[in-house]
């Protein structure tokens, strides 16, 4: 009976990690649930540190992530069951492996467990943005991206400044429970108060940074549409491309002035592929040159779908065959930058943060024969190529620079500030998110942005196909935005800015630092745990 009722006690405190890990995600105002979160698994890992079974925490830690995984990305479910299904289970198990790990190298080194569980988790963030299954979604500091004027600090630390607040939080509560459990409440005044000042110092600083930074620079004036096509039923279809593409045009002549600068439109809004080494092949390509002659002096940049023929000496996997010209090709998800002057060249920006098993397989560079095997997307199936040429967009005379992000890429800060050009400009990302119809989903992606534009102190222009598209300056705040799933226009002014910031100039030192400390860690107790099983003497059969 006693082991029956401890065993629903560990489901419970299993239970209640992975709810109030997942409501921050699922209800976006209880981002504040995520500083308390860790701590009923953190006295579980407590319970079961002395346990015969070695694996109990990874067990129990698996339900807590499953629970939270399935609150926080159910959503991906809408696209494609089977694809979401693995995505939320492999995640689910690298986290309780990282966790278990974590409570291993604690017991085999004998050391406090918030050394360890930082390190190694903050380390695997920073893992999980740079391989074939990255997935940085619920990286622990994206639960705070609802409310940008608590984290203005984001532009010296990124995300992983909070991962690492949102951690030493939970350790410091854990630690006030323990010293109520112990010596009642009189004993948790000095741990309370330190407590109380962990959590107030980073809102304070971010207060004051809000409250003194300036919108500072000139100001362009743009226009963006959102066409809010439905992505399974209308945007792809064949028949309607010339129509969409047609009514996109229709709509610019009707929201351009002589004052508007730059016009900007959604992920994919030519889908027929461009040959990037002929584009004038194309013929919506032409009716984008014809367009921009009636605007001279317009900036356009917006989605297509663009490739580029191969020889077959040089055939990288994941590449595409064209069985009607027999001709091997890579296929690209591609932001298209049209400056003005009508002698100016197209600029091609390649998204190269691809979403594992929809739009690249894993590992499809070790292993070719994946290429065949993506998932389809709304209609759309077929593996992209990563390769990267250009990563930003730069006016002819210098002037100004774009930052382009496209869609899945706005996830990932470090990538997003690594190609954060000196010169003055601003951000676009082009997006279609209409793939999560109306769920949490859609929204959980328009929170990065405001978070991408603190970490570099650029404005940022969002321009979705189906919502929402915004205005958000380089505090993180929304200046104008578009109501989700309608087919709207938006226009206003934007700041350039210039420089880089703390952030940009090196990167998630943070996760960098935490993976060389986590695997040291890691090597460390293997090598003691070794020694250990080496030095138990073999007693002799009598």
């Amino acid at each position: 009976m006693h082991l029956t009722l401890k065993i629903r006690k560990n489901i419970f405190l299993a239970l209640t990690s992975g709810l109030l890990l997942g409501f921050p995600w699922y209800v976006s105002p209880l981002f504040f649930l995520i500083f308390v979160a860790w701590v009923p698994l953190l006295l579980l890992e407590e319970e079961t540190r002395d346990h015969a079974n070695p694996y109990a925490i990874f067990n129990y830690a698996f339900v807590s992530f499953l629970l939270w995984n399935i609150l926080g990305t159910w959503w991906i479910t809408q696209v494609q069951f089977v694809g979401a299904t693995l995505i939320i289970l492999i995640n689910s198990l690298l986290q309780a492996l990282v966790f278990w790990l974590a409570s291993r190298i604690r017991i085999i080194l004998r050391i406090p467990f918030l050394f360890p569980l930082l390190f190694i988790w903050m380390g695997y963030e920073h893992l999980h943005l740079s391989w074939d299954l990255a997935w940085p979604w619920l990286n622990l500091g994206n639960s705070l991206a609802t409310a940008p004027e608590l984290i203005q600090w984001y532009e010296f630390t990124g995300v992983r400044g909070g991962t690492l607040w949102i951690i030493l939080t939970n350790f410091a509560l854990l630690r006030v429970y323990y010293a109520y459990r112990k010596k009642g409440p009189g004993s948790i005044v000095p741990v309370g108060v330190a407590t109380l000042m962990l959590l107030l110092i980073p809102i304070f600083v971010s207060y004051l940074i809000f409250q003194n930074f300036e919108e500072e620079g000139e100001t362009v004036n743009i226009a963006l549409i959102q066409p809010n096509l439905d992505p399974y039923k209308e945007k792809f279809d064949p028949e309607n491309h010339a129509k969409h593409v047609e009514d996109f045009f229709r709509t610019a002549d009707a929201i351009i002035d002589d004052e508007t600068q730059y016009l900007f439109g959604p992920e994919t809004l030519i889908v027929e592929q461009i040959d990037e080494r002929d584009p004038s092949a194309s013929i919506y390509y032409r009716n984008l040159l014809e367009f921009r002659k009636k605007y001279p002096k317009l900036n356009i940049l917006l989605g297509v779908h663009s490739y580029q023929k191969l020889s077959n000496e040089d055939i990288p996997p994941g590449s595409r065959f064209n069985h009607e010209k027999n001709f091997y090709y890579e296929a690209f998800n591609t932001a298209l930058f049209l400056p003005q002057g009508s002698a100016s060249t197209p600029q091609f920006y390649h998204k190269t943060k691809l979403v594992p098993l929809f739009e690249r397989m894993p590992f499809v560079q070790y292993l070719g024969f994946l290429g065949k095997y993506s998932l389809e997307l709304g209609g759309y199936t077929g593996t992209y190529s990563l390769r990267q040429e250009s990563t930003t967009f730069v006016l002819p005379d210098a002037s100004t620079t774009i930052l382009p992000i496209v869609c899945f890429e706005s996830i990932f800060g470090p990538y997003c500030s690594r190609n954060l050009p000196k010169e003055k400009g601003f951000i676009c990302m082009i997006t279609n998110d209409g793939w999560w119809k109306n769920t949490p989903g859609y929204l959980h992606h328009f929170n990065f942005s405001p978070v991408r534009a603190i970490e570099n102190r650029r404005d940022f222009v969002r321009v979705a196909n189906t919502g929402i598209s915004a205005l958000i300056n380089s505090k993180g705040m929304i200046i104008a935005r578009t109501p989700w799933w309608k087919k709207t226009t938006l226009k206003g002014k934007i700041h350039l800015r210039g420089g880089q910031t703390f952030f940009a100039r090196h990167g998630d030192y943070l996760g960098l630092i935490s993976l060389v400390l986590g695997v040291f860690l890691v090597l460390y107790g293997g090598i003691r745990k070794l020694k250990k099983s080496r030095d138990v003497p073999i007693l002799p059969i009598k």
